[in-house]
C-alpha cells in the first residue's frame, strides 16, 4: 500500500483527480500549500490506496500531456496499513510498485558510502575465511554483508530506462565491492598462510541456470512489495564474490594453471551478465504483462 502525494499548480486540480479517479481511487486529498523556492501558490493532492491503483495513478500522471508541460512533484510512501471502508483482499494485493520506486531505491542502495565499504571489506574478510577453510557457514554469513545484487540491478535498469546517472552510480560500486572483494581476499590468505580450500565453482551451464533463477527472482521481487529482496541478495552475493575474493586469496597463497583461472573467470561472467539481464527482463515482462508503461525513464522530478 502506498501513499502518493503529487504537488502541482491549481490550475491542474482538476486533472489530477481525473487521473485518480481514471485508475479507481475514489478517496482524494486536496490542500493547498505554499512552496517556498519558486515562491508559488501550490496544491498538494493527496492519496492513499493499494500498491497496484498507486502504480497506475503514478504512470497516468507521468504520461499525462497537461502534466508534460507543467511544474510537477510526485512523492510515493510505503504504507503499513490504511483503516477504512476498502475491500482489504484488493486494498493489500501486492502487484508492481511505482517505477520511481524501484529506480530511487536503487540509487539509494548504490552510493559508495564509508558504510558501504565497510559492509563490502566486511563481507569480503568473512568470505575469504569461509574460502580458505571451505566452511559453509561462513560463506553465507559473508553474503549477508556484500552488496552486489542492487549494484548489478543498478546497471541493467539503468541502461533500459536510459538513466545515465544510475549506470554510472551502478558500476561505480560494483566496481568498488569487486576490488574490495579481491583485497580482502587477498589478506584473509596472508594472514591464514595456507591454501584456498574452496574449489568447488560450478560450470558454465550450471552457473548460467542458477544465475537466471536468482536473476528472475531477484526481478520479480522488485516488482511487487512482497518481494523478500535480502535473501535474494544473500544467494547473489554468494554467485557474484565468489570469484573476486578466491582470486584475491589464491594470488597470495598460490594461484593454480591459468586454464583454471580462466574457466572460473568465465563463471564469473557467466553469473554477472545472466543476473542482470535475466532480474531485467523478469520486471520488464510482468510490467509489459499487465498494461504497465514503464518502457522508458520518467522525465518529471519525483521524490
Amino acid at each position: 500500500m502506498h501513499e502518493i502525494r503529487a504537488t502541482l499548480a491549481p490550475e491542474h486540480r482538476d486533472e489530477a483527480v481525473r487521473l485518480a479517479r481514471k485508475v479507481g481511487i475514489d478517496r482524494i486529498s486536496v490542500a493547498d500549500v505554499y512552496v517556498y523556492g519558486p515562491d508559488a501558490h501550490r496544491i498538494v493532492v493527496s492519496v492513499e490506496t493499494s500498491t497496484t491503483k498507486a502504480r497506475a495513478f503514478v504512470e497516468a500522471t507521468l504520461t499525462s500531456s497537461v502534466f508534460a508541460r507543467s511544474d510537477v512533484s510526485l512523492t510515493s510512501r510505503e504504507l503499513r496499513a490504511i483503516v477504512d471502508d476498502t475491500d482489504l483482499a484488493q486494498l493489500t494485493r501486492p502487484m508492481s510498485e511505482p517505477f520511481p520506486d524501484v529506480i530511487q531505491d536503487l540509487w539509494q542502495l548504490s552510493h559508495v558510502s564509508p558504510s558501504y565499504l565497510a559492509r563490502a571489506a566486511a563481507g569480503a574478510i568473512l568470505l575469504g575465511s569461509g574460502l580458505m577453510d571451505n566452511n559453509p557457514v561462513s560463506i553465507v554469513v559473508a553474503a549477508l554483508f556484500l552488496p552486489f545484487l542492487a549494484e548489478v540491478l543498478s546497471v541493467s535498469f539503468g541502461l533500459w530506462s536510459k538513466d545515465t546517472g544510475l549506470v554510472r552510480l551502478g558500476l561505480k560500486a560494483l566496481s568498488a565491492s569487486t576490488i574490495l572483494a579481491y583485497v580482502g581476499g587477498a589478506c584473509v590468505a596472508w594472514l591464514n598462510r595456507g591454501p584456498v580450500l574452496f574449489q568447488d565453482f560450478k560450470g558454465p551451464l550450471a552457473s548460467f541456470g542458477l544465475s537466471a533463477v536468482i536473476g528472475l527472482t531477484a526481478g520479480l521481487s522488485n516488482a511487487d512489495d512482497t518481494g523478500r529482496r535480502y535473501l535474494i541478495g544473500v544467494a547473489a552475493a554468494v554467485q557474484l564474490a565468489i570469484f573476486p575474493v578466491w582470486l584475491g586469496a589464491s594470488t597470495v597463497a598460490g594461484l593454480p594453471a591459468a586454464a583454471v583461472i580462466r574457466y572460473n573467470l568465465m563463471s564469473f561472467l557467466i553469473n554477472l551478465v545472466t543476473i542482470s539481464m535475466t532480474a531485467l527482463l523478469a520486471y520488464a515482462a510482468l510490467h509489459f504483462r499487465i498494461g504497465g508503461n514503464c518502457w522508458r525513464a520518467p522525465r518529471h522530478r519525483s521524490g
